[in-house]
C-alpha cells in the first residue's frame, strides 16, 4: 500500500508529466497541420504536371504529324524536282531538234505563222473576186507558202510537242512550288509546335524540382515527428501507469475506509445492546446505529 508521500510524489509526476504530454501534442499537431498543407502543395503540383505533360503528348502528337506532312511534301517535292529536271532536258533536246528541222529547211519565220497565212490567203482567193493578173500572183505565194510549209511539217510538229512539254513544265513546276510552300508551312508549323514542346516541358522540369522540393520537406517532417510521437508514446505508457498506481492506491483507501466504517458501527452497535440489556432507554440515535448494523 502506497504511503501518503508516495501518493504526493506520485500525484505530482502526474501532473508533470500531463503538461509534458499536452505540450508534445500540440507540437505534433503544429507539425502535422504543417506536413499535411505541404501534402496540399504536392498534390497541387502534382495536378498541374500530369495536365502539362497531357498537353506536352497532345503537342507532340501534332508535331510528329506535321514533321510526317513535311517528309511526305518533301519526297513529292523532290520526285517533281526530278521530272521537271528530266522534262527539262527532254524539252532541251526537242527544242534543238526542232531549230535543226526549220534550219534544214530554210525556215527563218515561224512555220505556225506561214501556215496561218496560207490558210489566210487560200481563204482570200476563194471569196474574193480579183483579177487573172492578181489571181496569178496570188496563186505563186500561195504555191510557194504550200511549199515551205510542207518543209516545215516537221518542225511543226516538234513544235507542237515543245509547247506541249513547255505547258507541262509549266505546270509542274506550279505543283513543285506549291509543294514547296506546302514544306516550308508545315515545317514553320512544326517548328512552332516543338518550341511549344519544349515551353511546356521547361515548365513541367520546374515542378517536379518543387514536387521534390516539397516529398524532401515532407519526409524532413515526418522524421522530425517520429521522436516526439515515440516520446509523447513512453510518457503517455507511463501516466498511465502511474495512474494505475494512484487507482490502486485510492481502491485500497477506500476500502480500508469502508472496514473502518462497518468496524466503527459494530463497535457503537455492541454498545447500543449492552445499553439495551442494561434496561436502560436508548436514543433516536441509537436505534439508527442499529438499524445500519441489521443492513
Amino acid at each position: 500500500m502506497l504511503t501518503p508521500d508516495d501518493k504526493s510524489q506520485l500525484t505530482k509526476q502526474a501532473d508533470e508529466l500531463s503538461n509534458q504530454i499536452k505540450a508534445l501534442r500540440k507540437r505534433l499537431h503544429e507539425l502535422n497541420d504543417f506536413k499535411e498543407k505541404l501534402f496540399d502543395q504536392r498534390n497541387t503540383v502534382g495536378k498541374q504536371i500530369s495536365e502539362l505533360i497531357k498537353n506536352v503528348k497532345g503537342i507532340r502528337s501534332e508535331r510528329d504529324n506535321l514533321t510526317s506532312e513535311v517528309k511526305m511534301s518533301k519526297e513529292e517535292r523532290e520526285k517533281l524536282n526530278n521530272d521537271i529536271k528530266a522534262k527539262t532536258l527532254e524539252l532541251k533536246k526537242l527544242t534543238e531538234e526542232r531549230n535543226a528541222a526549220n534550219d534544214k529547211a530554210g525556215l527563218k519565220e515561224d512555220p505556225r505563222f506561214l501556215k496561218r497565212e496560207l490558210e489566210r490567203l487560200n481563204y482570200k482567193i476563194e471569196t474574193e473576186a480579183m483579177s487573172f493578173d492578181k489571181e496569178t500572183k496570188l496563186m505563186k505565194v500561195i504555191k510557194d507558202l504550200k511549199k515551205k510549209v510542207d518543209a516545215a511539217k516537221g518542225g511543226m510538229l516538234l513544235s507542237d510537242k515543245v509547247r506541249n512539254l513547255s505547258r507541262q513544265l509549266d505546270e509542274m513546276r506550279f505543283i513543285a512550288q506549291s509543294a514547296h510552300s506546302k514544306v516550308q508551312t508545315a515545317a514553320s508549323a512544326s517548328q512552332e509546335k516543338h518550341s511549344g514542346m519544349m515551353e511546356v516541358s521547361h515548365k513541367i522540369d520546374d515542378l517536379k524540382t518543387q514536387e521534390d522540393t516539397l516529398n524532401q520537406q515532407i519526409t524532413e517532417k515526418k522524421a522530425e515527428m517520429k521522436p516526439i510521437g515515440d516520446e509523447l508514446d513512453a510518457k503517455s505508457a507511463l501516466l498511465n501507469e502511474i495512474n494505475d498506481k494512484l487507482g490502486v492506491a485510492r481502491e485500497e483507501g477506500k476500502k480500508h475506509k469502508e472496514e473502518s466504517d462497518k468496524k466503527k458501527i459494530f463497535d457503537k452497535a455492541t454498545e447500543v445492546r449492552a445499553k439495551l440489556m442494561r434496561g436502560e432507554k436508548l436514543t433516536t440515535e441509537d436505534i439508527l446505529v442499529l438499524q445500519g448494523a441489521e443492513k
